[in-house]
């Protein structure tokens, strides 16, 4: 079985196509789905998923949840199992922002690509990716980076990352110790109060894990 999450307008054969129903879209007028879901409640039978793909909506996701997302993928995967990501890469995008030479158009262009489209309460970006952070993602979480391709299209950068399952999958408990070992290191210090923040993090971590890693 083979999964393509939040598919919108393009259907891949040979995969359950799932997006949102008509209804949470703004501007899509039809729909190609095979199901309709949210991406945060699916849950899979352990090792039964060959491969979970998702292009430009991983990033609509808070990091707490697209990890913790990750991790319950991992959970589905069968040994080698495939994610395959596709989404704005951050760090080139901002670098047309910041470029002086390049149009007001095209910044603009840049500054939405980065931060989202806006016309819907789902249509924003929660985080910056990059090759370099996608990797510490993947291998913090038991995946084994297989191919990284940078592409361009306009004014916009993007990044894909195609990886697989390299470990067994851990505990519940081990994966929660791994995602508070992941996500401090988004933390500016060790003060009481960044410490306070970690552990709201772990806690929206550990909430998104207890809906989708598998049973």
């Amino acid at each position: 079985m083979k999964l393509h999450l939040g598919c919108g307008q393009v259907y891949l054969e040979g995969y359950v196509n799932i997006d949102y129903p008509l209804t949470k879209h703004t501007v899509q007028q039809t729909s190609v789905a095979d199901e309709f879901a949210d991406l945060t409640t699916l849950r899979y039978k352990a090792g039964s998923v060959d491969e979970v793909r998702m292009h430009h909506v991983f990033e609509h996701f808070p990091r707490t949840v697209a990890s913790a997302m990750l991790a319950s993928w991992h959970s589905w995967l069968k040994p080698r199992g495939v994610v395959h990501l596709e989404m704005p890469d951050f760090d080139e995008t901002a670098k047309i922002v910041l470029d002086h030479r390049a149009s007001e158009h095209d910044r603009k262009v840049a500054i939405r690509h980065i931060f989202g489209s806006n016309e819907a309460p789902w249509a924003v970006h929660y985080d910056g990716w990059s090759d370099t952070r996608l990797r510490d993602l993947f291998e913090a979480f038991g995946f084994k980076t297989d191919k990284i391709e940078k592409t361009a299209f306009m004014a916009t950068r993007n990044i894909t990352i195609i990886g697989y399952k390299a470990t067994e999958t851990p505990n519940k408990a081990e994966v929660i110790e791994t995602a508070k070992k992941y996500l401090g290191g988004f933390n500016v210090d060790d003060s009481e109060t960044e410490q306070r923040i970690l552990k709201i993090w772990v806690n929206d971590f550990t909430d998104q894990l207890n809906k989708t890693f598998a049973k």
